[in-house]
């Protein structure tokens, strides 16, 4: 009998398993809905939410429904005893397996002869059957209804979606943000190596450079947060930056010229403060070699310095007055101490000025990331062709502007030469302005009107002012700048006045119209030093890049080779 049951027992399980099969599927076609409806309500929300890998997102439902079935398959454990009820009724059995089974559950079975007899005859039938008698099944109607937002999902996959344009957008500007954050990399990498900071300055710089690194590596590609971010750290370092490092700069560089021409070398344009600090040091060892009148001379100068640096670096100024007081009592001890303590001050100012200098390259590259990511995603050559057009309109604007000059000046210097000689300050207004001195003017070529060109000089464009080709003194122009510093001297020499209001001239002196003028350069001379001096001030300032662009088209524009 215990054969019988076992026997029974392995012909049911290909049976249980083709059951759970059949329950699967059913469940399957009832269910099949819930990951259709899923599918299509995500590809319904793409089209008006942004989703990245949206075709991915919209699967999700499906796959997750697809498992849940697999599962349910897999999980669920039919027991022998509804099997064998539920093959009896599938193949109509008479309920032969399932009275097997419960007669084997009772106790006393061994001892019965009919439960016995009817365990062998289930046993018999159970070898005929095969996992295949038993039909699947689906819920067909079901099963159709779900094919409805499964077309629907479909449907929204193949059309375009509007959410498309935004996506790329934002890949944009998350591509955008990755570079930010590698040009703000090297920046951190060159504060890291720069030994002229302070550690303190370099350890808060790169601290912030890295939370805004992590901030902006983190974004997914939203431009206002990235934005927010970006000018959160500007702020920051806005409220770093000491508003007089300009000007104490440039009054410690014009102090390292009065020193370079104190000590009788050439004045050099861009003075380095090094140099500054080791003549201050080597100024308090020469003292006791100095002369009385030396001294005298050095104390005066020292003071003038003192005053010329009491806004912009009162530290440095009270030491040099103090070393001024000290020469000028004849203690030359404390003013080599005070030449000593000037030099350290100006140490200290450079490193100063180095922090202020890191802080001002990180502002600037913020700013310039700033602009990228605002800029990025957006078609940027429409406004750029709307700034070029802008720019060429101001640009003969300004011609027109220079050409009435022009014709003013011209008008000006005909008027000059009709017979008003005597008033040679006025007619100087049409060129340049000259003093009058031995009864004449020093304005050169003073109202020649008639050789085409207008008498004033156009610093911006020489050579535009005028028509004659071969006007050699329209590639000339002003030059006020002074290498040195030094403010120039003033000589006046007293004309004398003749007999009937004539002008007498001095044998061996100039008998032109007016003499030379020494503050008229060649154009081409000048040029690259100013171009030099603004390419440093870009790089050294806190400029915004959009006005450096400006700056190098406007140099661009004052190259000699470019004036039409």
């Amino acid at each position: 009998m215990g054969n019988s049951y076992e026997q029974l027992r392995r012909q049911l399980h290909p049976l249980g398993l083709r059951l759970r099969l059949r329950d699967t599927l059913w469940l399957t076609s009832r269910t099949l809905w819930i990951g259709t409806i899923g599918f299509a309500l995500v590809l319904l929300a793409g089209r008006f939410i942004p989703l990245h890998n949206l075709s991915l997102l919209a699967v999700i439902p499906l796959i997750l429904w697809a498992f849940a079935m697999i599962g349910y398959l897999l999980v669920r454990q039919l027991p022998l005893q509804q099997v064998a009820r539920r093959v009896d009724s599938q193949l109509e059995l008479r309920e032969r397996l399932s009275t097997a089974i419960e007669l084997h559950d009772q106790r006393d079975h061994d001892h019965h002869l009919l439960s016995q007899l009817q365990q062998e005859e289930a046993a018999t039938v159970a070898q005929r059957l095969k996992p295949g008698l038993i039909p699947l099944a689906i819920d067909r109607q079901s099963l159709w209804l779900s094919m409805l937002p499964l077309a629907l999902g479909l449907v929204l996959l193949w059309l375009p979606n509007p959410q498309n344009a935004i996506l790329a957008e934002q890949q944009q500007v998350q591509q955008t943000l990755a570079r930010v954050a590698d040009e703000l990399a090297q920046l951190e990498e060159q504060i890291a190596q720069n030994q002229e900071l302070t550690a303190e300055e370099r350890a808060l710089l790169e601290q912030q450079l890295a939370e805004l690194q992590e901030r902006l590596r983190q974004n997914t590609g939203n431009r206002e947060e990235a934005l927010a971010d970006l000018s959160a750290t500007e702020a920051r370092l806005q409220q770093q930056l000491d508003p007089q490092t300009d000007a104490r700069q440039a009054a410690l560089e014009q102090m390292a010229r009065n020193l370079e021409s104190l000590s009788g070398r050439q004045p050099s344009v861009r003075p380095d403060l090094n140099q500054a600090r080791q003549q201050l040091e080597q100024l308090a060892q020469e003292l006791e070699s100095m002369s009385e009148a030396e001294r005298e001379a050095l104390a005066e100068q020292l003071a003038q310095q003192a005053r010329q640096l009491a806004t912009s670096d009162p530290r440095t100024a009270q030491s040099l007055s103090n070393a001024a007081q000290s020469l000028q009592s004849g203690n030359n001890q404390q003013a080599a101490e005070q030449l000593q303590q000037a030099a350290q001050n100006v140490r200290d100012a450079q490193s100063q000025m180095a922090d202020q200098q890191a802080v001002q390259e990180s502002l600037a590259q913020i700013q310039e990331g700033r602009q990228q990511v605002a800029q990025s995603g957006q078609s940027g050559q429409t406004a750029q062709q709307g700034q070029s057009g802008q720019s060429g309109q101001s640009g003969q604007s300004g011609q027109s502007g220079q050409s009435g000059q022009s014709g003013q000046t011209a008008q000006q210097g005909q008027s000059g030469q009709s017979g008003q000689s005597g008033q040679s300050g006025q007619s100087g207004q049409s060129g340049q302005s000259g003093q009058t001195g031995s009864g004449g003017s020093q304005a050169d070529h003073l109202g020649q009107g008639q050789s085409g060109t207008s008498g004033q000089v156009d610093p911006n464009r020489p050579g535009r002012n005028g028509s004659g080709a071969g006007n050699e003194r329209s590639n000339l122009v002003y030059q006020p700048y002074n290498p040195s510093g030094q403010p120039g001297e003033r000589d006046f020499i007293q004309g004398q006045q003749g007999e009937g209001g004539q002008t007498q001239q001095r044998e061996g002196e100039q008998a032109l119209p007016g003499a030379t003028n020494p503050s008229l350069v060649p154009y081409e001379q000048v040029f690259p030093e100013y171009s030099r001096s603004a390419s440093e001030a870009l790089d050294r300032g806190y400029i915004p890049p959009h006005l450096k662009e400006y700056v190098r088209d406007y140099f661009l524009q004052l190259e000699p080779g470019n004036a039409p």
